[in-house]
C-alpha cells in the first residue's frame, strides 16, 4: 500500500515538472498534421520555422495516410502566440510532392494548432 502512494506521488510530481505552477498537464501526446489523399504515400515530411530557421522533424510519423508536422517533442521550440511552419512533403528521391503553411504554438503543457490544411495534396 505504501508502495503504491508512493509510485503516485512521484508520477504526480513528475507531470508537474516543468509546467507552471498550479498547472497540471494531461499525459497525452499531441501531434499536428494532415491526411494523404493521393495514391502514392510520401517519405518523409518536415517543417521550418519561419521565425528561428530551425528545421523540425516529428518524432511521430502517425499511421496510415495521417502524417505528423510537428508534435509535443517541439514545444520549446514553439512560441505561444503561435509560429508559421512551412511545410514540405516529399517522396523517396526527394522530390516535392506538396507543400503547405501550418501555424502552431504552445500552451504551458501540449502545442495548440491555430491554422493549416487537414488533407494534402
Amino acid at each position: 500500500m505504501l508502495k503504491n502512494r508512493f509510485i503516485a506521488l512521484f508520477a504526480a510530481g513528475f507531470l508537474a515538472l516543468g509546467c507552471k505552477e498550479g498547472v497540471i498537464c494531461t499525459e497525452e501526446w499531441r501531434s499536428i498534421g494532415f491526411q494523404w489523399t493521393a495514391l502514392n504515400l510520401p517519405d518523409s515530411v518536415y517543417a521550418v520555422n519561419v521565425r528561428t530557421g530551425d528545421t523540425l522533424s516529428a518524432t511521430d510519423k502517425g499511421f496510415g495516410t495521417f502524417f505528423a508536422v510537428v508534435d509535443d517533442s517541439h514545444i520549446k521550440s514553439l512560441s505561444t502566440e503561435g509560429d508559421s511552419l512551412k511545410t514540405t512533403v516529399l517522396d523517396s528521391t526527394g522530390a516535392v510532392l506538396a507543400s503547405a503553411w501550418y501555424v502552431v504554438g504552445r500552451d504551458s503543457c501540449h502545442i495548440v494548432f491555430r491554422s493549416g490544411p487537414e488533407f494534402l495534396p
